[in-house]
């Protein structure tokens, strides 16, 4: 009973407070909407993209023209692979389908910078337009591969190579 007879005693004194202008007020709302916001985000989570090996490469025609990212000392094999249509990743032995995003910039062999998925959308951002031959049909570009998860989180962001050609 003294609870109750508190608060509605502190509700009572804050209404005969200072009247706030309506910045004030558009201030004070923007701020617990953001509060709220923030709270309802929770945590990243990181994910530890596998490598895409040639097995997965068969079993989802993954052949023919596009860029692979390999990260920094992460091994030979591409954790990602982008196509002018769509994109792949491999996380806990399960490949994932990305959808490109046709309304982000072009990257080299029609490839995009944003794909979206289900659950994460990633990012390929190459650090400079100059490439590196590594073979008779593929560039290198020394770039980046962010990922986030659907509250916006980085989950995965990694500094590497993203290979393009055929």
């Amino acid at each position: 009973m003294r609870y109750c007879l508190g608060v509605v005693a502190l509700l009572l004194l804050s209404a005969c407070g200072n009247k706030l202008t309506p910045q004030e007020k558009v201030a004070r709302d923007e701020r617990d909407i953001a509060m709220v916001e923030k709270a309802n985000r929770g945590t990243a989570i990181p994910i530890s993209p596998q490598p895409i090996l040639f097995p997965d490469i068969k079993a989802n025609d993954l052949f023919g023209i596009g860029c692979a990212f390999v990260a920094k000392g992460g091994g030979l094999g591409a954790v990602m692979i982008a196509r002018t249509d769509d994109g792949f990743m491999k996380l806990k032995d399960e490949m994932i389908r990305f959808a490109a995003d046709k309304g982000s910039a072009e990257l080299p062999y029609g490839t995009r910078e944003r794909y979206a998925g289900k659950k994460y959308a990633f990012h390929l951002a190459l650090a400079s337009q100059k490439s590196v031959r590594s073979g008779t049909e593929t560039a290198d570009y020394d770039g980046r591969l962010s990922v986030q998860d659907d509250k916006g989180h980085i989950v995965y962001n990694e500094l590497g190579t993203i290979q393009c050609g055929n």
